[in-house]
């Protein structure tokens, strides 16, 4: 063990107190930051609800004089010494003892439907013509409250006031018992009131905590506030609030820069009487709301530090009695150090006492020392033999390396062998991983398209072939990367060429069952494609080379059948059946054969034309009940369906019709029956012909609508057909906007149905009938 050299580093229990102490500051700060914080926003608070509070009162007490005012009026015009009486002096008594129960009432007058004041309170303004004031003209109609206003004719004849005369008006008209007109009373409130409330409520409050009252009109003109605000106007957050008619409080910034609580509320929101609707303002800035906290903040400041002092010095204490036994632990390996580089035997690690994790660390250290004793005499033994373990294990290396270049050398010999038979196979053989970049190419793509295999590592498919011969490619690379085999024929033009090709995608797993990309191998078909044509045209022509002359040899043999030949024997007369009846066969051969080839060529024409479904339906049952009699088979027709409209082509309907008969009749079994169903939606039909036939197993279900499709050869023999009818049948069908299916249970029978749309609402199909011809998409 190398000798411990003296550092700078701290002793345990400084940094023990010093981490205490910081600890115990932090906490008390983050207390007083915590404290300050809730104790603000309490403070806040209240100081806005005590404002908010404020302005509910001083609403409150406007809206009641208001109330009171417009009470005396309404009490004053009932009264039949006011309404009847003819003296003044009479009415002057009255309003002169109604003005000694309210002050505010600067003045109260009755005036006649002229205008002329015929008695008023201490006979003011008696005599005087009001015809003019908005109070006489409003009060004539209905009782009438009027806004905070001057009015210099009485201002003149009252006692003189510091603050100037302001009033609101309330009048009401006077009527004489007999129902005639007399006159309009109005009231004059002094605007004195209101100071006397505002001042009630603030006192003593406005001059401890500078506690503002402001009562506002609704275009903002101040008309009791501070003085210098009085008649001026003001746009305030607080103001727009109450006009909304809202009651709350709100911090903002008023027009002299400082910052205010504000508490709001609107007065003459009551409806049952005239009421003026003032915004009523209750102000305090915000430093001296929030004074007290400020104090309280300080005194908090100075508890905090002392207490942080006294437990910072605790923590001292504490500190240093508990490193105390670390601290003899310390010195003991210190010094342990010293002695083992000197001659000296080192002395053991002091087993400590003054708590359970320093006894237990100093007697895990004394056990650890020993141990190490022991180990570096094992190293010293062990170090004796390292050179023939070495060279033993040197050894082994070798032979392992050249293991792994023999099995590196037999995959590199597979590889070239797995290259070689790729490269040599007709086809393009590709590996590509998730992104579609090319990992592994065989060198037939150089057969192909004249490109090495190297251009197209590391490249995309999108990229190598082009947006245009990507583009039906692409849901097959989506298919494959979701983890499904896939195989597929396509065809498009890459370089001026036109090419047809078939491919085969499989899916690349990891050990996990993930997909890492996949196998891709394209064949091409452009000479399959060019027999294809050759055959569909070798078809087409000798099916309509056939159709005419066999087309004469039915006709002949139905004549000679019918006896215009002369009566013939009846074993001839059944051979002629026998023609006959294969004849028919062979013709309707030839004329699925055409329609396929029509299909394929996009040359089956439809004429759609507005259709009754009951009628079509009743001629295709007629036109094979015959067929059916020939099989023991009976024929039902179930359901009223004859004011259901469709938009088909009436031949090619007979025609699924006829081939879904007579494959239902034709499989079912002697005395059974074949029905014929309809079953209506809001949107669409379902035509069903189910049979009691023998069934189609579950193996062959996805290949019943196929060409030349036969679920049992010998069967099939038996009963007669060439598996192309139900292929006939689907694109028939698809083509109308429809689609065809079926059910089938073995041994019970089947149920073959085709769904088209309903046209709603025809009145007379034979009027509404309309025809469409179109060409049917390959």
């Amino acid at each position: 063990m190398p000798s411990s050299k003296q550092t700078s580093l701290p002793k345990l229990a400084t940094l023990l107190t010093a981490g205490v102490s910081a600890v115990v500051l932090c906490t008390i700060w983050s207390a007083f930051l915590l404290v300050d914080h809730f104790a603000d926003n309490y403070a806040q608070k209240e100081a806005e609800k005590r404002l908010q509070q404020l302005s509910w009162q001083m609403r409150d007490s406007l809206d009641q004089t208001m109330q009171k005012a417009v009470g005396d009026a309404q009490l004053l015009s009932q009264l039949d010494q006011v309404k009847n009486t003819k003296d003044p002096a009479d009415i002057r008594r009255i309003l002169d003892s109604l003005q000694k129960t309210f002050p505010a009432y600067a003045w109260i007058g009755l005036a006649e439907l002229d205008g002329k004041v015929v008695a008023s309170t201490k006979g003011l303004l008696e005599g005087q013509d009001v015809s003019q004031r908005p109070w006489f003209q409003n009060g004539k109609k209905e009782l009438y409250a009027g806004d905070y206003h001057p009015a210099l004719l009485l201002q003149k004849l009252m006692p003189y006031s510091a603050d100037p005369w302001r009033f609101v008006d309330v009048a009401i008209p006077i009527q004489h018992s007999d129902g005639t007109p007399r006159g309009v009373i109005g009231f004059h409130l002094s605007w004195g009131w209101a100071r006397s409330i505002a001042q009630t409520l603030l006192a003593p409050a406005d001059q401890q905590y500078s506690v503002e009252i402001i009562v506002a009109r609704e275009d903002g003109t101040v008309i009791l506030g501070p003085k210098g605000m009085e008649e001026s106007k003001i746009k305030t957050a607080s103001l727009t609030q109450s006009r909304s008619g809202k009651s709350g409080a709100t911090e903002e910034t008023w027009a002299d820069g400082q910052k205010y609580l504000t508490g709001y509320a609107m007065a003459g929101q009551a409806r049952n009487y005239p009421a003026l609707q003032w915004s009523v303002l209750v102000r305090q800035r915000k430093d001296i709301a929030m004074a007290a906290l400020g104090k309280l903040e300080h005194e908090i400041l100075i508890l905090g530090a002392v207490l942080a002092l006294i437990l910072a010095l605790i923590a001292a204490l504490l500190t240093r009695r508990l490193s105390s036994s670390l601290t003899k632990l310390s010195a003991s390996i210190e010094q342990r150090a010293q002695l083992r580089s000197g001659p000296e035997n080192p002395q053991p690690i002091a087993i400590v006492q003054g708590f359970h994790e320093a006894h237990l660390l100093s007697v895990t250290l004394a056990d650890m020392i020993d141990k190490e004793e022991q180990y570096l005499g094992r190293i010293q033994r062990a170090n004796e033999s390292l050179e023939s373990t070495v060279a033993e294990r040197t050894r082994e290396i070798a032979d392992k390396a050249s293991e792994l270049e023999a099995s590196l050398q037999q995959q590199r010999s597979v590889q070239s062998r797995l290259q070689a038979v790729t490269d040599n196979l007709p086809s393009i053989i590709t590996f590509m991983d998730r992104d579609e970049r090319y990992l592994f190419v065989n060198a037939f793509v150089t057969t192909e398209f004249g490109v090495k295999p190297e251009y197209l590592m590391g490249k995309t498919l999108r990229e190598v072939v082009g947006e245009k011969f990507y583009k039906p490619m692409e849901q097959h690379v989506r298919t494959v990367l979701g983890g499904q085999r896939v195989s597929f024929e396509g065809e498009g033009e890459l370089n001026g060429r036109i090419y047809y090709y078939q491919s085969v995608y499989v899916p690349a797993l990891d050990e996990a069952g993930q997909v890492v990309g996949f196998y891709a191998m394209s064949s091409d078909i452009a000479d399959r494609k060019r027999v294809e044509a050759m055959m569909t045209e070798f078809v087409s022509t000798v099916s309509h080379e056939l159709r005419t002359p066999l087309t004469s040899i039915n006709g002949a043999l139905r004549l000679v059948a019918a006896g215009v030949a002369g009566e013939i024997p009846p074993k001839a007369k059944e051979l002629t059946t026998v023609a006959m009846r294969n004849a028919d066969r062979l013709l309707r051969l030839i004329n699925d054969i055409l329609d396929l080839e029509k299909i394929a060529s996009g040359n089956m024409e439809f004429n759609f034309k507005l259709s009754k479904l009951g009628p079509m339906i009743q001629d295709a049952v007629t036109a094979n009940i015959s067929y059916a009699d020939q099989y023991g088979v009976r024929m039902l027709v179930a359901g009223d369906y004859n004011d259901l409209h469709v938009n088909v082509d009436r031949d090619r309907f007979s025609q699924v019709m006829t081939n879904l008969l007579s494959n239902a009749i034709k499989f079912s079994p002697e005395g059974g029956e074949v029905e014929v169903s309809v079953e209506a939606s809001q949107k669409l039909l379902k035509v069903i012909v189910s049979d009691q036939g023998c069934g189609i197993p579950a193996n062959f279900h996805d290949k019943i609508f196929q060409k030349f499709s036969q679920v049992d050869g010998s069967n099939t023999r038996k009963k007669g057909g060439t598996g192309l009818g139900l292929n006939i049948c689907k694109t028939i069908i698809e083509h109308m906007g429809g689609n065809i299916g079926f059910t089938s249970t073995v041994g019970s029978g089947s149920q073959f149905f085709f769904e088209l749309p309903i046209v709603a609402e025809v009145a007379e199909v034979a009027e509404s009938e309309t025809s469409v011809t179109r060409e049917s998409a390959k």
